[in-house]
């Protein structure tokens, strides 16, 4: 069974690197090594346009599944044995900075590469979900508390 403190510094690192890694896209494209608007050029704008809509509709998806879904999943799961549940609390936890990784990524990506202003309004969202979804020992440890009762 693996400990709290591990469990919430393993979701920590996970947490962090995808922040970096979002941070490497945004350097990409601010400091040149990307070109801003590069896909305009090459791909129509049926296509341009379908890409917009998929970005934006995938957040209006993703950030409540992984908002809402992580909380309903771990609700459902409250007889289940602690090295279980955390088993689970990890799982679940690291699901849900993937779907928001995803969402301020693609966002980000689209801002830049199509220059479409409603994906980074869109990432912003993704963001702040992101910052609301640190992994802490104190939630861990609400869930678990609940989970006894």
């Amino acid at each position: 069974m693996m400990e709290k403190n591990a469990i919430i510094k393993s979701l920590r690192i996970n947490y962090f690197v995808s922040l970096v890694a979002v941070l490497v896209v945004l350097l990409a494209f601010e400091l040149g090594v990307v070109q801003k608007g590069v896909l305009n050029e090459v791909i129509s704008s049926t296509a341009v346009y379908l890409i917009q809509v998929s970005a934006v509709m995938l957040t209006v998806v993703l950030i409540p599944l992984a908002i809402k879904g992580f909380t309903a999943s771990l609700e459902k799961s409250k007889g289940l044995p602690e090295a279980d549940f955390l088993k689970l609390f990890c799982k679940r936890s690291l699901q849900r900075i993937f779907l928001l990784f995803i969402v301020i990524v693609l966002n980000e990506f689209v801002y830049y590469a199509l220059g479409y202003e409603g994906a980074l309004y869109c990432g912003v969202l993704g963001f702040g979900a992101m910052i609301y979804s640190f992994p802490t020992k104190m939630v861990l440890e609400q869930y678990l508390a609940e989970k006894e009762k």
